[in-house]
Order: structure tokens, then C-alpha cells, then sequence
């Protein structure tokens, strides 16, 4: 019986995990959308600006590029899709959550109905940024009251600084 206990909070701990991880990578995508936006408001009102200034033509071309740069990525990356995906996955996996923490029986049939639903999220789920994962794993170890280092994945500094955008040497992470 210690062994469905065991197993049954592992899960627990990685559907936590990717609650995280998902509302990490919403809050990403949100930021990316609200700064191309911005940039884009303030880079238009200087074309216009340019526009309207004979010999400000220069500022005006320059920002029309700009807005139309950024507008290109910002459309490409689909970041507000993306983060309507994440956010709903975050929302699957916090539904799977509450049926985990709230049944009231917890057997072998059970975590069996629960890993099937959460394989089941996991497929439609695009790549997986592995060091931002590590850093969601770390928190949620800070989080739950595991403060040994033993459990901590060793992220570096500048690992941490494009977990959002980018895997860097994540095969160097180790736990511990």
C-alpha cells in the first residue's frame, strides 16, 4: 500500500509541476505580446510623426520597419495563441489536480485513470522547454517544504535567463 502512496504523489508532484510550468509559459507569451504591442503603438506614432514632418522621413521609415519587424515575429511566434494554449493546459492539469487531492479512495485503478488523463494532456502539449521545467521543478520543491539541495536541479545563470525562449546545454542540468 506504501508503494500506491508513493506513486500516486509523484504524480501529484509532476501534475503540480506542469501547472507551473504552463502558467510560466502563459505569462511568457503574455509579456512577448503586451511589449511587441507597446513598441509597436509608440513606433507607429512616430511614423506618423515622420509622415507629417517633411524632414523627419527617416524617423518615419525606420519605425514603419520597426512595427513591421515586430509585427512579423509577433505573428510568426503566435504568441497569443500560445498562450491560450498554455493557459488551457494549466487549466487541465489543475482539473486533473483536484481529482487527484479530493477522491476519496486512492488505488491502483485510480492512479491508473489519473496517468491516463495526464498522458492524455501531455500529448497536446508542444515541446517541452526542459530548463524551464527544471526551474518549475525547484520551485515546487521550495514550495511543498523540500528545501535539500539534493533535490534541486543546478541551473545556471544564464540557463535561467533564457529558460523562456530557449534550452541551453540542458543536458548539464544536474539534480543534486
Amino acid at each position: 500500500m506504501m508503494d500506491i502512496e508513493e506513486d500516486i504523489h509523484k504524480l501529484l508532484f509532476d501534475v503540480r509541476r506542469s501547472i507551473r510550468y504552463h502558467i510560466r509559459r502563459r505569462s511568457f507569451y503574455d509579456r512577448f505580446n503586451l511589449i511587441v504591442n507597446a513598441i509597436s503603438v509608440v513606433m507607429g506614432s512616430a511614423t506618423v510623426y515622420g509622415i507629417l514632418k517633411a524632414q523627419s522621413q527617416d524617423i518615419a521609415l525606420t519605425a514603419a520597419a520597426a512595427v513591421t519587424i515586430l509585427s512579423s515575429i509577433n505573428l510568426v511566434v503566435g504568441s497569443v495563441r500560445q498562450a491560450r494554449l498554455h493557459n488551457d493546459l494549466a487549466k487541465r492539469f489543475i482539473v486533473l489536480e483536484k481529482k487527484i487531492t479530493t477522491s476519496t479512495s486512492k488505488d491502483t485503478e485510480k492512479l491508473a485513470e489519473w496517468t491516463s488523463e495526464r498522458l492524455d494532456i501531455e500529448t497536446e502539449e508542444p515541446p517541452v522547454l526542459h530548463v524551464l521545467n527544471c526551474i518549475c521543478h525547484n520551485e515546487l520543491i521550495r514550495a511543498t517544504g523540500g528545501y535539500g539541495s539534493e533535490h534541486l536541479a543546478k541551473i545556471a545563470w544564464y540557463q535561467r535567463l533564457f529558460a523562456s525562449i530557449i534550452d541551453i546545454n540542458e543536458h548539464s542540468i544536474k539534480i543534486g
